[in-house]
């Protein structure tokens, strides 16, 4: 399993980015770029997030979670 799908596999068990980024404590446009691939997650945020969650997501993991896509919009 991917970082990432590891990452995707908990909001999905958790209902949904809204109610992820409520059990984690992160706001939902952040949430919404790491689901997209438009940001990554930093140690501290990892961090963060496996405390909020439980131990559902391990900091080791996430930490791997990279950005994939660029926010550069076309002009």
């Amino acid at each position: 399993m991917t970082p990432r799908k590891h990452f995707l596999d908990f909001v999905k068990k958790a209902g949904g980015r809204t109610e992820a980024a409520r059990r984690l404590g992160i706001p939902y446009p952040t949430l919404c770029a790491l689901c997209n691939g438009y940001r990554g997650i930093s140690r501290d945020m990892a961090e963060k997030m496996g405390k909020a969650s439980g131990g559902e997501l391990d900091p080791k993991v996430l930490i791997w979670v990279k950005a994939t896509k660029s926010e550069r919009k076309a002009a």
